[in-house]
C-alpha cells in the first residue's frame, strides 16, 4: 500500500494536495494517483484532472467540482422498481 504523502507547504491558491483532493472527490489517494498516471499516458482521466506543482501533484478545487458535477448519479431504487413490467396474475 502506498504511503500517504506528507506536505510541508500549503498548496497554491485554489489547489489542494492529494489528501484533501481524496476527501473532496470521494476517491482514495491511490486511485487519484492511478488516474494521474493514466492522464499522463493517454491525456484522459477517470478522475479529476491533476496538475504539477514543482515535483508534487495538486488538484484544482474547480476541476474537482467540475468532475463531481459530471458524474452520473447512481440508479434510483424506486425508479428501477417502477420500471419493472407488471407481474402476470396467476
Amino acid at each position: 500500500m502506498p504511503r500517504t504523502p506528507q506536505f510541508n507547504q500549503s498548496p497554491p491558491p485554489g489547489h489542494v494536495w492529494a489528501d484533501e483532493a481524496s476527501r473532496l472527490a470521494g476517491r482514495s489517494i491511490e486511485q487519484l494517483y492511478k488516474d494521474r498516471q493514466k492522464q499522463k499516458r493517454t491525456g484522459t482521466s477517470n478522475g479529476p484532472w491533476s496538475v504539477s506543482v514543482g515535483r508534487k501533484a495538486a488538484w484544482r478545487e474547480a476541476d474537482i467540482k467540475k468532475w463531481l458535477a459530471g458524474q452520473a448519479p447512481g440508479p434510483d431504487a424506486e425508479q428501477q422498481h417502477n420500471s419493472r413490467p407488471a407481474e402476470v396474475a396467476a
